[in-house]
This record gives structure tokens, C-alpha cells and sequence, in this order.
């Protein structure tokens, strides 16, 4: 497959790639397909961003911008770990060796000097209830700047000083994407919220960290009209056990914006059948919201339940189809189960998320464009208190199937 005698263009790995996954995996298959979505975005990104002659600087950048962490760092999360495999396949046909099996992670150490003062920023973290994913997300970011500052011979907080600071800002210039430095610069926002951390320094490191304009999703927009998320529900096959739970997965996400964590978690207990209201706490904020039942959701609730659901007795709503028959696991993700149908529907996801996520941004951005206030919007996906959402009636359901970005968290 490979040829060993020149030098070949990513152009070339990417499309070696794709042979190669069609040669192990098939060409239909969902995996195959998924692997090679990753390889058309990867193209795609050094094309716009004009790398392609830069190949090794395109793949790093991809990488920390797709997994979330520095090249080629472990994946912080199980849905990213697809992602950095493909990415690192691309990057060993790319130096004409054959891809791995598997592939162990750079696992980098925290400098000896800040290993303390990191465990009490996890320690912090974890007081606050942040989930396991952000903090080891977060703590793998602060570790690109406790290295910097070793590498500079600053080994104590104390001695940093503005004009280092800045450097190590500048530094970042070269080594990531928009997208990178923004999220590291974010994190070390963060770390320094904290008075015991920042009360070590001789300034005030954030005005350093003030003005960061990144949108979270800057290479995949997630935005869909009303039209298309409406032909992407009415692709779904509502006579399958599995399609009248992914149908109403679905509804909880563009109706209400619940994240795939609050659908997987949802207990029977949380409903309420005969005030017709779902009342659940979020998993990720740990706040209450007061939801009404719609129609819609009421009927795809009932047909799941009576006609897809296994019959065994367990407090989760949605449960595995096939035996064992246990709640989905917080690191099962729908990404790919969902993105046939809007292949079905003919909608167009290049450059795009296709999960249940997107519906959610899409609800934001849907309310956002018809007038609905901020804060209103940050009710109704749960950023913010839910009280007004027990006033906030979604009388047209057409409007609520949208898409596009995220509230920014506080």
C-alpha cells in the first residue's frame, strides 16, 4: 500500500487512508464510514486553512482541535478516542509506516515543582463538581504551561512575572491552532479564578487572559435550519424498536435542548403523567428543570415505551435493546447512530457536528434568531435558574427543530 521510495503529500496519506480503511472495514459500514468523515474534515481544514503543503502542522492542529488536548496527548473523553486514532493512522502513512493497532498516548508529566499545586487545582475542581472528563481535560492543558514554565527556570509561582507571562502566551502562537490557545488560555483563566492560586503572583494575570474570542465549536458549526432538522426526525424508521428510541431521543434534544447526558440519565421518576411535566436534575450543571410535555413528545414517549423498550425493571427511561438489557453508559455516544439519517434526509453535514448535540445548539440558536431573550435561552438549556421555564411555552414545535451555537458557560 505504501510506498517507501518518496515522499508523499497529505493529500496523498489521506487518500491512502481511505484505502486502507475500505481494504479493513469495508466500504458501507458505519465504522468505515465514520473513520473516513474524519479524513474528508481533516482534508477539508488544511485546505481552508491553506496547510496542506505543511502536512505534520496540519495533523497537530487537527488534533488538538478535534480530541481537545495537545498532539498527541490521550484522548480526555471515550468519544475521542476514534478521532486521535484516525488522525495518528493518517500521520504514520503520511511518514509511510503502516498504521498501528494501537497506539499509546504521550503521556506528559506535570514538572515535579507544580505536581502539588496541580493536585489542588483537581482537588478544586472536583470540590466544585466538576465532571471527570473537564478536569482531566483542564489539568492536561494546565501541564503545557507548568512545562513551559520549567523550561524557563520558573519553578515557583511566586516568580512569575508579567513579561514571562506574555512570552508564554506568545509561545503558544506557533505550537496550536485559534482554537488550542484559546482553550488553553481559557483553563489557566480558571486556575487563576481562584484567590489561592492567584494571590501567589505579584500582578493580576487576567488582563493578560481578558478579550478570548473563540467559538467552541469554530471548525464544526453545528447550525441547521428548521426545514432540515425537520427531514432529518422524519427520516427516521419509527416501525424499529430502534428507531422509536432514537425518535425520541431525538425530540428531547430539539425540543427541550437537553444535553445526551440528561436523556441517557432520565428516570421514570422524573415524570410526572398526570401534570404532564418532565422535572430532572442536569447531569453536567446539577440544576433543576420543569419541562411541559408536549404532544409530540408525549406520543413518542408512549410508543417507546409500550412497543421498543424491554420489558425488565429498571429506573432509567432509555435502556440498551439488546441483552444485557442495562442503562447506556455516560461514555456511549449517538454520533454515528444518528448521522444516517441525515444522510436519508440529503442534509448536508460537511464542516458540521450530526449528533444529538447539534440539535441542542440548534434549539439555541433557532430562539436566539426569532427574539427570545439571553437569558431566556440560558434558562431553557439550563445554564441559568430554570423558573422562568415553567412559564415558557413551546406552543410551535416546527420553530423548536433547529440548530446552531452553544450558550457559553459563565
Amino acid at each position: 500500500m505504501i510506498d517507501s521510495n518518496y515522499t508523499i503529500t497529505l493529500s496523498d496519506a489521506i487518500r491512502q487512508f481511505r484505502e486502507y480503511i475500505t481494504q479493513n472495514h469495508g466500504s458501507d459500514t458505519a465504522t468505515a464510514q465514520a473513520y473516513i468523515r474524519i479524513a474528508d474534515d481533516l482534508e477539508r481544514y488544511a485546505s481552508e486553512k491553506n496547510i496542506c503543503a505543511l502536512a505534520e502542522k496540519a495533523i497537530q492542529e487537527y488534533y488538538c482541535l478535534v480530541v481537545g488536548v495537545p498532539p498527541f496527548e490521550a484522548p480526555p473523553l471515550k468519544s475521542k478516542e476514534r478521532p486521535a486514532r484516525a488522525i495518528r493512522m493518517i500521520q504514520d502513512i503520511l511518514h509511510q509506516e503502516e498504521p498501528k493497532r494501537r497506539y499509546i498516548s504521550h503521556l506528559v508529566d506535570c514538572p515535579s515543582s507544580y505536581q502539588a499545586i496541580l493536585s489542588r487545582y483537581e482537588a478544586l475542581m472536583k470540590a466544585d463538581q466538576k465532571s471527570l472528563g473537564t478536569i482531566r481535560t483542564r489539568s492536561g492543558r494546565m501541564k503545557v504551561f507548568f512545562i513551559y514554565l520549567a523550561e524557563i527556570k520558573c519553578t515557583v509561582l511566586q516568580t512569575l512575572t508579567p513579561k514571562l507571562f506574555a512570552d508564554f502566551v506568545s509561545s503558544l502562537n506557533d505550537r496550536y491552532s485559534s482554537q488550542g490557545k484559546a482553550s488553553i488560555l481559557y483553563t489557566i483563566r480558571n486556575f487563576f479564578s481562584y484567590n489561592e492560586f492567584s494571590e501567589m503572583l505579584t500582578f493580576d494575570p487576567l488582563p493578560f487572559l481578558s478579550g478570548l474570542h473563540s467559538r467552541k465549536h469554530e471548525r464544526l458549526p453545528s447550525f441547521y435550519t428548521a426545514e432540515e432538522v425537520k427531514r432529518v426526525l422524519n427520516a427516521v424508521d419509527r416501525s424499529t424498536p430502534w428507531g422509536k428510541t432514537v425518535y425520541l431521543m431525538m425530540l428531547l434534544a430539539c425540543v427541550y435542548g437537553l444535553r445526551s447526558s440528561d436523556i441517557k440519565s432520565l428516570d421514570f421518576d422524573d415524570i410526572n403523567w398526570m401534570r404532564r411535566t418532565i422535572t430532572t436534575i442536569q447531569f453536567k450543571t446539577h440544576k433543576e428543570v420543569y419541562l411541559p410535555i408536549t404532544d409530540e413528545v408525549l406520543f413518542a414517549l408512549l410508543d417507546y415505551i409500550k412497543n421498543a423498550r424491554p420489558k425488565v425493571e429498571t429506573p432509567k427511561v432509555f435502556i440498551r435493546l439488546r441483552k444485557p438489557y442495562i442503562p447506556y453508559s455516560m461514555n456511549d455516544h449517538f454520533g454515528d447512530k444518528i448521522f444516517p439519517y441525515f444522510e436519508i434526509a440529503g442534509v448536508d453535514t460537511k464542516g458540521k457536528h450530526h449528533g444529538l448535540h447539534s440539535l441542542r445548539h440548534s434549539l439555541a440558536t433557532s430562539l436566539l434568531d426569532t427574539g427570545t431573550p439571553i437569558n431566556e435561552i440560558a434558562v431553557i438549556l439550563g445554564h441559568t435558574s430554570a423558573a422562568s421555564t415553567k412559564t415558557y411555552i413551546w406552543s410551535d414545535i416546527e420553530h423548536l427543530r433547529i440548530a446552531a451555537l452553544e450558550v457559553p458557560e459563565k
